[in-house]
């Protein structure tokens, strides 16, 4: 049921989650509580025909397989944590469920705030930005501004052929395609000045440290002040550096 627009996003949060040390925490504690779970209803999620049906369908929206394959994914540990979701805390599920929280709303999820209090609020987080939290900031920042080269694959008998590792692609242009996105709906609705202020006060809010996160600040602020007319989608994905740091959900 979900759209193919959601469906990319699903996929780019699983994509980037794996450049942050904290969620191959969080998902090792998963595995540990699955130890103890109803194994046929695990196995459900992981194999099987509800599997198999499930891939149908998002390989029906994502042609790229390492995309859909990303997605799926995501799918299946939100749908792990669900079923030992009672021994976990809200803030540890949530954590497994955010791809999904604002799609696809889960228990207790309430409408943000007014923009000018979720932004105001990350204004304050941006200052406090250090040690782990940073350095995952850092490195979802760089994945999203620097895709790696194409790879030159060579075998015996075969000509030399560029890998497209289109999971490495796409995230990127994605990101900056939201990035455009919001800053013509800026100038369409003008808003341009505002959009730009905000922007503004986000960079110099940001660790001005050498970091690189200064301009990553920037469109996030400038994503969130754009929320009433960017797909969700594309907000989620702008704030997505500072995601697992300050959760969208938690700007209120």
């Amino acid at each position: 049921m979900l759209t193919k627009a959601q469906w990319e996003w699903i996929a780019a949060s699983r994509v980037l989650s794996r450049q942050r040390a904290s969620i191959a925490v969080q998902e090792e504690r998963l595995d540990r509580l699955l130890s103890s779970a109803d194994q046929a209803m695990a196995n459900a999620f992981t194999g099987g025909f509800r599997v198999a049906q499930t891939k149908l369908a998002i390989s029906k929206v994502l042609p790229a397989e390492s995309m859909a394959s990303a997605a799926l994914e995501s799918a299946q540990i939100v749908a792990l944590a669900i079923l030992v979701r009672e021994q976990m805390s809200q803030g540890e599920f949530s954590a497994h469920y955010r791809p999904f929280a604002t799609v696809l709303p889960g228990p207790g999820y309430e409408s943000p705030p007014a923009i000018d209090r979720q932004i105001a609020l990350f204004m304050e987080f941006l200052p406090t930005l250090n040690g782990d939290a940073k350095t995952e900031v850092m490195a979802v920042s760089r994945a999203l501004a620097e895709p790696p080269k194409p790879v030159t694959m060579t075998g015996a008998g075969v000509q030399p052929t560029v890998a497209s590792a289109a999971q490495d692609f796409t995230v990127p242009l994605m990101y900056s395609a939201a990035w455009k996105a919001a800053i013509e709906l800026a100038h369409t609705s003008g808003r341009t000045i505002s959009f730009r202020a905000a922007q503004d006060l986000a960079e110099q809010a940001a660790p001005h440290d050498g970091s690189g996160i200064v301009g990553t600040a920037g469109v996030a602020a400038g994503g969130i002040f754009m929320r009433d007319l960017l797909p969700i989608e594309q907000v989620l994905l702008l704030y997505e550096p500072f995601a697992a740091a300050f959760p969208y959900e938690s700007l209120r």
